[in-house]
């Protein structure tokens, strides 16, 4: 008899994209598979489409009463598909998703997809979280961690225990999807590309700052932002609509809005560029890795495992713009050679180190140990 699991994701977004593998391939391993998250109408039909069954539980924010009917639409969705084991990603699903499989008795695999500013902030809401984090992970089967800065810290805070806790390199890399690719455009103008969720802590200001001195400086260079406006986080961290706006209206970025395919734009662009203060495992600069792009990103947890400096992108220092603009010129006066050469390194490493496969079988023998213990 077929088993039956459910994922929580913080939207349908991560379905469709960095774990959509993982989870058709729990499909054609004989599981029922169902998806409790939220998003829009057309990302959720494009789940829908892949043969993913997915029960729109809506969201969650400090409201108590939408944290209230979150925790009852989790609650009531496991139960009416007999969910026997339960995978949870990123923190929302993770502290509000583990509380209530912890009530259920459901064996749960947790992925902590990156910290943020969890053990740093003085935010009522993550003090919180690491209150909730504590308390809820005690009766979970296995916390995965992307990187060893952010499982050290749950083991220093006492939030888990190590044998429960393993490593996994991310979401990992689908290489034969995120292929090498010639650019299309022919333009020589020099493209730096930005991608993710428009977020402060993305490093998306530091971004604009730093096409706004390219701007004033003349330099040929065009800065472009591929990614969603958001609101899932707190107001102090998003970037709003007027702000994007002028910023398209200074004509100091090109905004493509949001994409459920990255390749074209990662293709056409000579330099990937995230600043982010802090990742579990960056999914951007595995894909431009991949396909032989060179990349410039922090020095910091979750991105210079990836990006080695001088060798497959550059790495300059959080929160700087100053230094980040620094090493866009120094992209930018690297031959095209040298730049080919640094994103025929990426590939090589990403490939060696960040197979998605390997990811996906780690969860599969994992599903198959809690389950075959369970019987």
């Amino acid at each position: 008899m077929k088993k039956n699991i459910a994922i929580i994701e913080n939207n349908i977004v991560s379905t469709n994209t960095m774990r959509q593998k993982l989870t058709l391939e729990l499909m054609s391993s004989g599981y029922n598979v169902f998806v409790l998250t939220t998003g829009n109408k057309k990302d959720l039909q494009i789940a829908k489409d892949n043969g993913i069954k997915v029960i729109d539980i809506k969201s969650s924010n400090i409201n108590p009463v939408h944290i209230f009917l979150y925790l009852k639409n989790i609650k009531k969705a496991l139960k009416e598909n007999n969910a026997e084991v339960c995978l949870t990603f990123t923190m929302r699903p993770a502290i509000w998703g583990n509380f209530i499989t912890s009530k259920l008795e459901i064996p749960t695999i947790t992925n902590i997809t990156g910290v943020g500013p969890l053990f740093s902030s003085k935010n009522p809401a993550y003090i919180v979280a690491r209150l909730m984090y504590k308390f809820v992970l005690k009766n979970t089967e296995r916390i995965f961690f992307q990187n060893n800065d952010d499982m050290n810290l749950f083991l220093t805070n006492n939030f888990i225990v190590k044998e429960k806790a393993g490593l996994i390199p991310g979401s990992g890399i689908d290489h034969q999807y995120f292929k090498p690719r010639i650019k299309s455009e022919t333009n020589s103008t020099f493209i730096f590309l930005f991608i993710g969720r428009l977020l402060k802590d993305k490093g998306v200001i530091e971004f604009v700052e730093a096409a706004r001195a390219f701007k004033k400086m003349n330099l040929d260079a065009e800065f472009r932002i591929v990614g969603p406006l958001w609101n899932q986080n707190l107001k102090k961290n998003t970037i709003t609509k007027d702000e994007l706006n002028s910023w398209v209206t200074e004509k100091i970025i090109t905004y493509l809005g949001s994409a459920d395919d990255v390749r074209p734009h990662i293709a056409n662009a000579d330099c990937i560029v995230l600043p982010s203060y802090r990742e579990g495992t960056s999914n951007v600069l595995l894909e431009a890795s991949s396909m032989e792009r060179p990349s410039i990103t922090c020095n910091t947890t979750g991105c210079r495992e990836i990006i080695e400096d001088g060798i497959t992108g550059l790495l300059c220092n959080v929160a700087d713009t100053k230094h980040l603009i620094e090493k866009m010129k120094e992209m930018i006066s690297f031959s095209p050679e040298k730049r080919m050469e640094m994103g025929k390194k990426a590939r090589i490493k990403v490939i060696k180190e960040f197979d998605k496969q390997f990811v996906i079988d780690t969860y599969l023998e994992t599903i198959k140990t809690i389950t075959a213990s369970n019987n």
